[in-house]
């Protein structure tokens, strides 16, 4: 059961890292300010729940 959750949680982390990178490219080639502030938001929110993942990963090692 364990294995399954690591797998899932693994790929999540994986999705959530490419999101992540698109989002900060987004953001280097954006020029509008209003539309830099909803990347920002967005990319804190992903970060945010990218190291609740590796922060429960580190838990269960």
């Amino acid at each position: 059961m364990s294995d399954a959750i690591d797998s899932l949680a693994g790929s999540a982390m994986l999705h959530l890292k490419q999101d992540i990178a698109y989002l900060r490219q987004c953001l280097a080639e954006c020029t509008d300010e209003e539309q830099k502030k909803q990347i920002r938001r967005e990319l804190m929110e992903k970060e945010t729940h990218y190291n609740i993942l590796a922060d429960r990963q580190r838990m269960h090692m």
